[in-house]
């Protein structure tokens, strides 16, 4: 193996490959470029270019190239909750379908990671010429970025948002479907006390949407959720369960605003002896299996990310290839898996419990 020493350090330049196979540089790029026919270059001619440029490890610039053509064949992806923890199922799967999606489409994914710039210094990285356009994921309406990127050409697809001021074309997973069926299914086992488990600050943005939605629903068939039985809670949801189950009239289902949280309140259910679904239900959104200690698979709404991410590159090749008809917002249809945590409420003096 050759020494880091040993290795260029210089990019070989066009002109050098030119010196050595002793034509000039146009004919170079001609042959390169697979244009020697265009001008009647020898196959003599062409043999020496592509030895040289063997000989020396030529590899185009890029860059250059990318400007003389106008096109990079890349697209950005930009997370607007600006984070990313480490074993996050959904942005993990999020992220390599957009990967497989942006590969089927003929572009390279280039994923920003860096959330210490300003929206300033994130907005001259994005729209610096890097990429040929950009999904921006979950931004919400204040988004300073948002702003600025209405000042540029740069094409962008929003992915699961909306903008406010029907500037960017969107693709979206149909929340309102989703949390009708969340309804739905809850309704036909027969529940009628029903908690729900909230969002902890930064991530309110999708709970606060699908709860309204979901208390929308109920209340249409006369249920109620009490304000007091609407509780922020993280994976541990040890400390909600205990005061939802503690009630005089306990709850009989309780819905997860995404299915993280819904995976932690089954393991904290086991931990606790409270047998899902005979004594709770338990319902997320997503459709993704957590690995957390319980036998059960969380009844859910289903987002098909594959399909998500290829809709979404899809609308933003078209904006890239000169798209100028209506503003396009494209939905996602979503379906409701049950799995094994959602059941038939039991009558009141059956699924009364004392406090775990």
């Amino acid at each position: 193996m050759p020494k880091i020493a040993d290795r260029q350090t210089e990019r070989t330049t066009l002109h050098e490959v030119a010196t050595l196979a002793g034509v000039s540089a146009s004919t170079v790029s001609l042959v390169l470029a697979g244009k020697a026919g265009h001008r009647r270059i020898s196959e003599d001619t062409r043999a020496r270019v592509k030895r040289a440029a063997e000989d020396l490890n030529y590899a185009p610039n890029l860059l250059t190239r990318s400007l003389r053509r106008g096109r990079t064949h890349i697209l950005s992806f930009f997370s607007a909750f600006r984070h990313r923890e480490e074993a996050d199922l959904y942005m993990d799967s999020l992220s390599s379908a957009i990967e497989m999606a942006g590969g089927e489409a003929g572009y390279d994914v280039l994923v920003h990671c860096n959330f210490s710039r300003s929206p300033k210094e994130i907005y001259q990285f994005l729209n610096g010429g890097l990429s040929d356009g950009l999904i921006l994921f979950a931004p919400q309406g204040d988004d300073p970025l948002l702003a600025l990127l209405r000042k540029s050409s740069l094409p962008l697809v929003i992915m699961n948002g909306r903008d406010g001021e029907q500037m960017f074309p969107s693709v979206a997973d149909d929340v309102t479907v989703g949390m009708q069926l969340v309804a739905d299914q809850l309704i036909q086992n027969g529940h009628r006390r029903i908690a729900i488990l909230s969002a902890i600050a930064f991530e309110a943005r999708d709970a606060d949407r699908r709860i309204h939605l979901l208390r929308k629903g109920l209340a249409a068939h006369g249920i109620t959720v009490p304000d007091h039985w609407v509780i922020p809670s993280r994976e541990d949801a040890r400390p909600a369960l205990q005061q939802l189950m503690a009630e005089p009239e306990p709850p009989t289902a309780i819905y997860c605003w995404h299915d993280r949280l819904a995976y932690g309140v089954l393991a904290c259910c086991e931990s606790l002896g409270i047998d899902v679904p005979t004594d709770l239900s338990i319902v997320g959104y997503d459709g993704l299996h957590w690995p957390f200690p319980t036998r059960h698979i969380a009844a859910s709404v289903s987002v098909n990310h594959s399909t998500l991410a290829r809709m979404s590159v899809r609308l933003l090749d078209e904006y890239i290839n000169g798209y100028e008809g209506p503003l396009r917002e494209e939905v996602l249809p979503v379906t409701f898996t049950p799995g094994t945590s959602l059941g038939p409420a039991l009558p009141l003096q059956r699924s009364k419990n004392e406090s775990p």
